[in-house]
């Protein structure tokens, strides 16, 4: 082997860990931006722990269907694992719990069907709640008004084809008064 056939070897050594690295993060980047956005409502639950990171832990509010408030016996929609979302993009008219399989049967008035995540941290599993990070006087900021009860949070996430979903905003509106 010649010095030079030597130095050819150690380089591209060492640029293979790096491609690999930049395929790897080119995957990623390219799922992350694959799906719908949808406004869900939320209810703020739990104050941040500062030693974990600034964030912003939230409740689901998921809007039910007046069918499904009828039936006491009803699987909460937080509980579920999967939940037939009935709208338009990016507006969730109501939700429906799906049953408990791995392959829910399609619903023709689904606009998508969300799964609860598996393998990801305690705060975040499944569809009863999430985490936004923020910055830490954004997350006080966030903080504040989910707790301002004449406001309604959203959390603007990305649904993927798969129905795993990734928040990426929160957005604030006025809640309508009640009309006497």
């Amino acid at each position: 082997m010649t010095f030079r056939h030597s130095r050819l070897m150690l380089a591209a050594t060492l640029l293979l860990p790096l491609a690999a690295l930049a395929v790897s993060w080119a995957v990623t980047h390219h799922q992350a931006q694959q799906g719908q956005d949808w406004l869900i409502p939320i209810q703020g639950y739990d104050p941040r722990d500062l030693l974990r990171g600034h964030y912003v832990q939230y409740r689901y509010d998921w809007p039910t269907s007046p069918e499904q408030q009828q039936t006491e016996s009803a699987v909460s929609p937080g509980d579920a694992d999967a939940l037939c979302i009935i709208g338009s993009a990016p507006h969730v008219r109501a939700v429906r719990p799906l049953p408990s399989s791995s392959d829910p049967i399609v619903d023709k008035d689904c606009a998508i069907i969300l799964r609860g995540t598996l393998g990801t941290r305690r705060e975040i599993r499944g569809l009863d709640r999430g985490i936004f990070y923020a910055s830490q006087s954004q997350a006080l900021v966030l903080s504040r008004k989910l707790a301002d009860p004449d406001v309604q949070g959203l959390i603007r996430v990305r649904v993927r084809p798969d129905g795993m979903l990734r928040p990426i905003a929160m957005e604030f509106r006025r809640r309508p008064r009640p009309t006497p």
